[in-house]
């Protein structure tokens, strides 16, 4: 790599190094996902409360509980005046989930829930309904209380993430109402959107919108208890009031210890499965990239990696693998079969052979024909292989000689050897 490659790879390495500075000292972006874990520190997580469990139900164990209600109840079968409680935005169980729970519930147990509406079979157990999902309900402000005189008729106002949820039918033999979801400007500004997004709407859909307002201006139940066996369970409409954004805020951390006073005296299981923010890690890939740290990490390493193998490709060829050449075993093939004639003593056998080897190689090499050795044959091949035609003469007629002779001797063999590797030499 030449002087000025290097100084351009310095200033951009460089320059990645203050890039990834910055993103380590910029702090990430708040977010507003419902997450409702234990563990999320996010204004809509659920740490606070979980940290301040300890402190309102002191002398008593707090666990979170990672598993489906099914999994974890078939452990607890025997367990009596403890709490299991579930907050999210949304929890759908099963007919099998709430057939434990119910079970849970009456041997003294109390179950608490708390969603933004409550649908399926946990809802049709407990004979629950709660007021049908509009949009303008996301960003909606509420003021929430609980009945109980002993808590002065304190009332809170929960306004970002809220939203006005309360129950439409429940069943008034087994169902007690414990809180209340009232009055707060329930006109203003709905009757306005809500038209404004149906310009075309019907005198019905204005009587409906109407009528729907109307139900804002006077408290509906959104905290109930039903009574099940020895124990009871508790739905509750507003979860967002359980998270960290409000727990922080003056006054509404006592508004969820007044809701959680009506739970028993004893173990605290909170359940960390059934979460909007539930990280699920199935994969080592998946834990790293879901954290920021880990994540620049991985993504610094691999483009590393992408730089030094560019390079490298460029600056240097990969080792080429030294391959032994395929033996010519012409050679000692020949020099076998000279030995076994040899051994043999077989000498004018061996003549032959190589008379008949010289005159193929003049053939195949020098295109001449070997029928008619006679003086024109003599002079041609002179020609063509460029030697003397005095040592051409001397190879031929030495070899018409030899073919003459019935026997051979040793000494004879050893001279047509000597002449046949002193022509070719030339």
């Amino acid at each position: 790599m030449d002087k000025k490659s290097k100084i351009y790879l310095y200033i951009f390495f460089g320059l990645v190094t203050l890039l990834f500075i910055a993103e380590l000292v910029t702090p990430p972006p708040l977010s507003w996902e419902e997450s409702y874990t234990s563990g999320d520190k996010i204004p809509f997580g659920a740490h606070v409360l979980y940290d301040q469990l300890d402190d309102i139900f002191e002398d008593n164990e707090v666990s979170t509980v990672e598993v489906d209600p099914v999994s974890f109840l078939k452990n607890k079968e025997d367990e009596v005046n403890a709490n299991y409680v579930f907050i999210n935005n949304y929890l759908g169980f099963d007919k099998v989930e709430v057939d434990y729970l119910i079970k849970f519930a009456e041997r003294g147990n109390k179950v608490f829930v708390s969603t933004r509406s409550i649908t399926g079979a946990l809802g049709d157990s407990l004979k629950l309904e709660s007021n049908r999902f509009y949009q303008y309900y996301e960003q909606d402000t509420v003021r929430v209380r609980l009945n109980n005189p002993q808590f002065e008729n304190r009332s809170y106002i929960y306004q970002r993430g809220s939203a006005y949820r309360h129950f439409v039918n429940y069943d008034t033999t087994r169902t007690t109402v414990l809180g209340e979801v009232l009055p707060f400007e329930p006109v203003k500004g709905y009757l306005k959107k809500f038209l404004g997004e149906k310009k075309d709407s019907t005198n019905s859909l204005i009587e409906s919108a109407i009528e729907k307002s109307k139900s804002r201006q006077v408290p509906q139940a959104n905290f109930v208890e039903v009574k099940v066996g020895d124990g009871a369970i508790y739905y509750h409409l507003n979860p967002i009031a359980f998270t960290n954004y409000y727990m922080l805020q003056e006054g509404k951390e006592q508004y969820v210890a007044e809701i959680l006073s009506y739970l028993n005296d004893g173990p605290v299981y909170f359940d960390d499965y059934g979460k909007s923010g539930r990280r699920v890690v199935v994969s080592p890939l998946r834990f790293i990239l879901t954290n920021t740290a880990l994540k620049w990490a991985w993504y610094v390493t691999l483009f590393t990696v992408f730089i030094y193998f560019l390079f490298k490709s460029k600056r240097e060829q990969r080792a080429v693998p030294v391959e032994k050449p395929l033996e010519n075993s012409t050679v000692e093939f020949t020099k076998t079969i000279g030995n076994l004639y040899f051994q043999s003593g077989d000498v004018t056998g061996i003549i032959n052979k190589k008379i008949n080897f010289f005159l193929e190689k003049l053939r195949s090499k020098y295109f001449v024909n070997t029928e008619k050795m006679d003086e024109v044959f003599i002079k041609r091949l002179s020609v063509k292989t460029n030697m003397p035609e005095k040592q051409t003469k001397d190879i031929i007629e030495y070899i018409n000689h030899l073919r003459s002779k019935p026997v051979h001797s040793d000494y004879e063999l050893k001279q047509l050897n000597k002449k046949i590797q002193d022509f070719f030499k030339e």
